[in-house]
């Protein structure tokens, strides 16, 4: 999974199609690419779901009944002139595009949709206003979003817990060295007494998750983590890197 397609799969798009058959066909795929799809069959009740759920951005067909794309368009700038809006259209309808050249679009797609023509103005237009996030790789089918604090394993969202989760982040930011089981027990129980295997079981089940290599055990030293694409020398702390990977 590209950088691309990781960023799109932390963020949440509106879907306005009145043809059932297209807006089904076409919400399958974008259940694929984005953490949230949101449809409507209409002008109306996309601003309505809109004003509901906040979508990161906008797909909108731009003929549809009682309010069409472009005035749906047009009623959306007036609240928001920054969210990214992409339009449906058919040939016949180019014409009409002339109406939302002051409207900001990010482009249109010409139906019927191909996949790669999806996705590449998709890419684009949530670049235009996400900055790309802090995304850590442990190894080619392993990636945790830094900011979402969520870990991609073979292109599935994998959830972990609160402890889970806080060691993983102490491990990321003392990267650069082997951390004793007494400190991780200090930070994340905060000195209150724990069973002596409490930290072996919190790694245990983090690699059950997201397999055996994520952390390394340090005979009577303590763990670290494992990060493939990170020269642990000038490692001073995940929170400190603005970008640890580069997908492609």
């Amino acid at each position: 999974m590209n950088s691309s397609l990781l960023v799109l799969k932390s963020k949440c798009i509106l879907f306005a199609e009145d043809d059932t058959i297209t807006r089904t066909q076409i919400t399958s795929t974008l259940k694929l690419l984005f953490k949230a799809v949101y449809c409507a069959k209409d002008g109306e009740e996309a601003f309505s779901v809109y004003e509901d759920e906040h979508p990161d951005i906008i797909l909108t067909d731009i003929r549809m009944p009682k309010k069409d794309g472009i005035k749906l368009t047009r009623q959306i700038r007036q609240l928001d002139y920054a969210i990214p809006i992409i339009i449906l259209t058919s040939f016949d309808d180019r014409n009409s595009l002339l109406n939302a050249a002051n409207l900001a679009i990010d482009g249109y797609l010409l139906k019927p949709i191909e996949f790669h023509a999806l996705v590449q103005i998709l890419s684009k237009a949530i670049r235009r206003t996400h900055s790309t996030p802090n995304l850590i790789t442990f190894n080619k089918n392993l990636v945790f979003n830094y900011d979402t604090k969520e870990f991609y394993h073979y292109n599935q969202i994998k959830t972990l817990g609160n402890k889970e989760l806080e060691l993983i982040e102490l491990l990321l930011d003392n990267c650069h060295k082997t951390i004793s089981k007494e400190l991780i027990e200090a930070k994340l129980w905060n000195y209150e007494i724990q069973c002596n295997s409490a930290v072996k079981n919190l790694v245990l089940r983090i690699r059950k998750k997201l397999g055996d290599s994520i952390i390394s055990s340090i005979r009577g030293v303590g763990y670290r983590i494992n990060i493939d694409d990170l020269s642990l020398k000038n490692c001073t702390g995940a929170r400190d890197i603005p970008s640890l990977l580069h997908l492609g």
